[in-house]
């Protein structure tokens, strides 16, 4: 196994958790807060490891432009997500972030003049079928969760806008400062809208504080450094094509610590999406 799939596995894992952290963090804490805080916290690490390493603090003067904009679409990214998961439950929210490859596929045809086999294409429609069915039927219990399931789904397109705008960068740059820059300037809209909405609308827990800090310290700060690094070595595609495995790592940490309920679509339609990862990966090796 290589260094970057391996990268791309701790991310998958990290991001599989991440919504049951979200859930957690907002039992004390506004949308807002989570995220502002999130970036911040995510951004200082980010710095001090740059720091201990040696080396400039700040990407390369031509790159920082791209940089910032990168900033500002991590920080409409996470807050779109944390929004989405006051109304839409764990489970559903990791089955439509599967939808990412088919973004970043069609982007880089568009936008980056990238191909892919057409056992590729085949793959990403199969997966996505296999999501469109884990994500068709709801439970009576989440009747109304069109808004947050709409919000989850609007947020594999600032990924997808996200993944295609930093490979470059990434590459003059390096993944850890790219990400440490990025994420110092998503704080940035996120406090000043928190300094009016609040960052907490109940005392802080225990739960919420270790939920906050393990967003702060995985999701963002070695998740986003890492995922910018395979990205770099793999190209957009096959990288986002790891997402696919994120809803099982969702269900997983769900049945664990939410006791959410599995449905026969899902059971039925997991196989369905690893049979499209395989497919794309096989394409973008051969």
């Amino acid at each position: 196994m290589s260094t970057a799939v391996l990268k791309a596995l701790v991310t998958v894992a990290i991001w599989g958790s991440s919504f049951l952290a979200i859930r957690v963090a907002l039992e004390s804490a506004t949308p807002l807060g989570v995220v502002w805080v999130r970036n911040a916290v995510a951004s200082a690490l980010l710095l001090a490891l740059l720091r201990v390493r040696g080396g400039p603090l700040l990407p390369a003067r031509e790159d920082r432009p791209r940089c910032g904009l990168l900033g500002l679409v991590i920080s409409a990214h996470f807050l779109i997500q944390t929004f989405a998961m006051q109304s839409t439950s764990t489970l559903r929210a990791g089955w439509i972030i599967a939808f990412i490859p088919v973004v970043v596929a069609v982007g880089s045809r568009l936008f980056l003049g990238q191909r892919m086999k057409p056992s590729g294409w085949l793959g990403i429609a199969i997966a996505t079928c296999g999501v469109l069915a884990l994500t068709a039927v709801r439970p009576a219990e989440l009747a109304n969760a069109g808004l947050g399931d709409g919000l989850m789904l609007l947020s594999t397109f600032t990924w997808g806008a996200y993944t295609l705008l930093a490979i470059d960068v990434v590459r003059r740059n390096g993944g850890l400062r790219v990400a440490a820059f990025a994420l110092a300037v998503a704080a940035v809209p996120t406090l000043a809208a928190a300094l009016f909405d609040g960052t907490w609308h109940a005392e802080p827990s225990l739960r919420s504080v270790l939920a906050i800090t393990f967003l702060s310290a995985c999701a963002s700060a070695l998740a986003m450094w890492l995922f910018a690094d395979v990205v770099a070595e793999l190209g957009p595609e096959r990288s986002s094509a790891f997402q696919y495995l994120q809803p099982f790592v969702t269900l997983a940490v769900s049945f664990l610590f939410l006791d959410e309920p599995f449905t026969v679509p899902q059971l039925l339609a997991g196989p369905v999406v690893l049979l499209g990862v395989w497919l794309v990966q096989r394409a973008r090796r051969a």
